[in-house]
């Protein structure tokens, strides 16, 4: 099986695709959120066994990131966070892997194709969408290129061993603006990011 197109909804997928997935690709849909794009990823990968994975969806990066809405960035590393975690309140168990890794010939063979090669950044996996700026800091904990998706760790998870790339759009700065920020440019951002992969 050739190379999945994986996005989180089938919202992003019809706004990266506003006249359709021409019939070239292969995409498929994980579903929103950590346990949805688990179960969606496995799924996927269980009834087709695609070659490789493209993950293609959006962010919001964090206050110190040094990135801007409508940029684009590829993901080295994944983690999940938690205000709890960040706070100290919470630990995340060893025996979950932290950080987790794309695949890094697949990521590096995306960055020669695309025109202007994206920045790297570190994503950190939430169970929601962070809408405090001061929580918003603890995630980012000083660390700059960190960005927030809810999907990128369970998609990676579930690839199992699957070559993955992860491709994610900045629609929001991560904080009380956000949910405003996704909706107005979440469309621009899922259509930028697939021109430039095609």
């Amino acid at each position: 099986m050739s190379r999945l197109l994986l996005f989180s909804s089938g919202l992003e997928r019809d706004a990266a695709f506003p006249n359709g997935v021409p019939d070239s690709l292969w995409s498929d849909v994980a579903g929103v959120g950590l346990a949805d794009a688990a179960a969606g990823t496995s799924r996927i990968v269980a009834r087709h066994t695609p070659s490789s994975i493209l993950f293609v969806g959006t962010c919001g990066a964090y206050p110190a990131s040094g990135f801007q809405i409508g940029q684009l960035v590829l993901a080295r590393a994944v983690r999940l966070g938690a205000g709890d975690v960040a706070a100290g309140a919470m630990r995340i168990p060893g025996l979950m892997p932290q950080p987790i890794f794309t695949d890094a010939d697949l990521t590096d063979q995306l960055r020669r194709q695309l025109s202007t090669p994206p920045a790297d950044a570190e994503v950190i996996c939430t169970l929601g969408i962070t809408e405090s700026e001061s929580l918003a800091r603890q995630l980012e904990s000083g660390v700059p290129h960190r960005v927030e998706n809810l999907e990128a760790y369970p998609v990676l998870r579930a690839a199992n061993g699957i070559p993955t790339a992860i491709l994610l759009g900045i629609t929001n700065i991560v904080g009380p603006n956000g949910g405003r920020e996704w909706k107005e440019n979440f469309r621009a951002v899922m259509q930028a990011a697939v021109h430039a992969i095609l």
